[in-house]
């Protein structure tokens, strides 16, 4: 597994990382088998694969328990990444919160503290005296951001920001619209999530009929699933027909429809890592498997193509979760 530098130097991180959302017995996921998580980590890291995100939110903190479980003995292999909820911003807060996180997870630090989302609400300038604090006891190594778009980094300033997590896949692209000059400039890497669309991607799903209603919760579904927290009428009539062309695409081929996800994000030089959940090593594996297979490129050309029409239906909000205010990354 190759891994990237980020801009501070002092951390190298996996180009393939893994998200720990599916160990927090959420209801889009279902119940956590904990052994099974626990095994998927230690499959993750002796495969190379370092970064391993979480959160505070993901299941009250379950997620971080069940990684702190997993890390026991081997914390020393991982780069660990987690993050406040958003209204944990202000600086006690945010202390507090990173405190509690190092004692689910049974560590001293965190390698990567992010921002979850952004908060207009409380001033930056007291989230950042929270994080350097936090710097400074030597509890957090850095501090990344999620769903921030030009907008919200720009009012972070001069902050020393090492990655921005952004929902990013071959039929989310709306993204894309918020990789800046500025990003580049500040060697702010993009960090790509969902990645496979919950299972989209993976060829499983080609109706909408065929997703759980507990899936249907992203603003690629109509609102009147009742399942998610926007109010609009979604893109199912552009993303299905998309995705059953390319499972005809990838079934002619010999590609699978994974491993055409995967390659995509892989050649976007600005994505340092793609993330990608996993709730057993057999789902592991076959993300491992889909990363590392080259894709042709006149293939993936031919793919990028028909993408940039799903871009296009899907107007500038990159909020995969709500509509409301034109979303929460601005």
């Amino acid at each position: 597994m190759n891994n990237r530098i980020l801009n501070n130097a002092r951390l190298s991180v996996s180009e393939l990382s893994l998200g720990t959302w599916a160990f927090s017995g959420a209801a889009v996921w279902g119940p956590c088998d904990e052994t099974a998580a626990v095994d998927t980590v230690h499959c993750a890291l002796d495969y190379g694969i370092n970064l391993i995100d979480t959160a505070e939110k993901y299941g009250n903190g379950m997620a971080e328990i069940v990684l702190g479980k997993a890390l026991a003995g081997k914390r020393h292999q991982a780069v660990v990444a987690s993050k406040p909820a958003a209204v944990h911003m202000h600086k006690e807060d945010i202390i507090k919160t990173c405190e509690d996180s190092l004692k689910r997870l049974q560590t001293d630090y965190i390698d990567i503290y992010q921002i979850h989302w952004p908060n207009p609400s409380i001033p930056v300038d007291e989230t950042y005296e929270g994080l350097e604090q936090l710097k400074k006891d030597g509890k957090i190594l850095a501090v990344g951001v999620c769903n921030h778009g030009e907008g919200a980094l720009r009012e972070k300033g001069n902050w020393e920001i090492v990655t921005d997590q952004l929902p990013y896949s071959l039929i989310w692209r709306v993204g894309e619209k918020h990789f800046t000059s500025d990003l580049k400039k500040r060697e702010i890497a993009v960090w790509a999530y969902s990645p496979l669309s919950q299972g989209l991607l993976t060829g499983k799903y080609l109706s909408v009929g065929e997703v759980p209603l507990n899936r249907r919760t992203t603003r690629i579904y109509d609102s009147k699933w009742g399942a998610g927290r926007h109010t609009d009428s979604g893109y199912e009539g552009v993303v299905f027909p998309f995705l059953r062309k390319l499972n005809e695409m990838c079934t002619e081929s010999g590609y699978t429809m994974t491993n055409v996800a995967m390659q995509f994000l892989k050649r976007k030089q600005i994505v340092a890592s793609v993330l990608a959940g996993a709730r057993n090593i057999s789902q592991l594996t076959q993300n491992i498997e889909a990363f590392e297979k080259p894709v042709a490129d006149d293939f993936m050309e031919q793919v990028e193509k028909m993408s940039l029409d799903l871009k296009a239906h899907m107007g500038d909000n990159a909020d995969l979760w709500e509509n409301q205010n034109g979303g929460r990354i601005y």
